[in-house]
């Protein structure tokens, strides 16, 4: 605050100083203007009086008279000093003081009501909160609202402008990014985290879970090779290992996603909290193996002719035990688009992992034109309902009934 203030003081003087100058020239013009004007006009007239009595034979020493006017002119001429001393003292401080008085409640009355001396005080109040901020991101005890984390972001770019060099800074703040789902911030911060301190198994984590993100193949290699790296080098980290099965996952390697996972299990052992969600990921990945290996209905859909398709809405493709049962087994959710329409539903399109779309012998299909997005509204909806159906057949169905 007090380089801010020292700046404001500075730019006051300034602006006290381009107040004041045009005062100081305008007296000086001012007065010389006036005194000028008068005598030229006293000068003029008497030469006209002169001219006129000479004419008339009243006087016979006009040019004579004519110089001595000539010369008094001249000797009314102020000189140089003393005009400058006449100037001085024509600006007293009544003059200037008020006005200098005016000048900064205007100034700091229009900073106060538009200026942003309120942020520039959080801003301060922030960043001495850095350190306080990080521990609980770091320790993860009291999750940081969304006010502390754009307060923590703020705080972190202030002290990085001064410490270029602090590679848990960028670390802290590439994670801040991947939390707020800004891809590009935390790539950047990652990567200047790693060029400063590229051994750090916690930064290399860091960068390969911002290069998943990014979703590039040239930086999913590159994320791929930095866990292997990690994992090499230390057996028992399970954060590397649960992005290596993240990755297998996305990539289609569902076998090398479900040996990662169980090999967390064995770390972690039994009676670990975290053996549910690790079971959960599994059943999922086994689904979608299934579901690679044929587990599918195909559908098509077709439009009845009274139906007309809002400007807005989506497809809901679901498959439900029973034209009863309300919870579908599995779904899909598509935009509209021309008619007919063909897909498949499969394991991998299941709600939950404990039921699979395989574990049924037969299933009806539903076909639902949602206008508004939201599933909970179904009034006014156009639906389309199949028969039970196997799912080694293929099913075609015709959206023709109104909610």
């Amino acid at each position: 605050m007090i380089e801010f203030w020292g700046a404001t003081l500075v730019f006051f003087v300034l602006g006290a100083v381009m107040f004041l100058w045009p005062l100081w020239q305008k007296s000086e013009h001012d007065h010389q203007a006036s005194r000028d004007a008068l005598n030229k006009a006293f000068y003029y007239d008497r030469v006209e009086e002169i001219q006129s009595e000479g004419a008339e034979g009243l006087i016979d020493n006009e040019q004579d008279l004519t110089q001595d006017l000539q010369q008094s002119l001249l000797d009314d001429i102020p000189e140089k000093e003393k005009a400058k001393q006449a100037r001085h003292l024509r600006l007293t401080p009544m003059q200037w003081v008020p006005g200098l008085i005016v000048l900064a409640i205007v100034s700091f009355g229009l900073y106060g009501i538009e200026g942003s001396a309120n942020q520039v005080a959080q801003w301060q109040q922030t960043a001495k909160q850095l350190p306080e901020l990080s521990k609980r991101l770091l320790e993860g005890e009291k999750p940081l609202t969304q006010q502390e984390m754009q307060d923590l972001t703020l705080a972190l770019r202030t002290r990085l402008q001064h410490e270029p060099q602090d590679s848990t800074g960028w670390l802290l703040l590439g994670r801040i990014g991947l939390a707020n789902r800004d891809g590009e911030t935390a790539k950047g911060a990652m990567e200047k985290a790693y060029a400063l301190a590229p051994s750090q198994s916690d930064i290399q984590v860091g960068l390969a879970q911002a290069l998943l993100f990014a979703g590039d193949e040239a930086d999913s290699a590159r994320a791929q090779n930095l866990l292997k790296s990690v994992v090499k080098d230390d057996p028992f980290n399970l954060q590397a290992m649960s992005l290596l099965a993240y990755q297998a996952f996305e990539q289609g390697r569902y076998q090398d996603a479900i040996a990662t996972w169980n090999a967390m299990k064995t770390l972690i052992g039994k009676d670990d909290p975290r053996n549910q969600t690790l079971d959960q990921s599994i059943a999922r990945a086994q689904l979608a193996l299934n579901s690679a290996a044929g587990a599918k209905i195909a559908i098509t859909v077709k439009l009845g002719e009274q139906v007309e398709l809002p400007e807005d809405g989506v497809l809901i493709i679901s498959a439900h035990a029973s034209a009863e049962a309300a919870m579908p087994i599995a779904a899909k959710r598509l935009p509209l688009s021309k008619f007919p329409v063909s897909l498949a539903l499969a394991d991998s399109d299941s709600l939950n992992p404990v039921q699979a779309l395989s574990s049924l012998d037969s299933v009806v299909i539903k076909a639902r034109i949602d206008r508004d997005g939201n599933v909970a509204t179904k009034q006014g909806d156009w639906v389309g309902v199949s028969d039970p159906v196997a799912l080694s057949e293929g099913v075609e169905l015709v959206i023709d009934k109104q909610q």
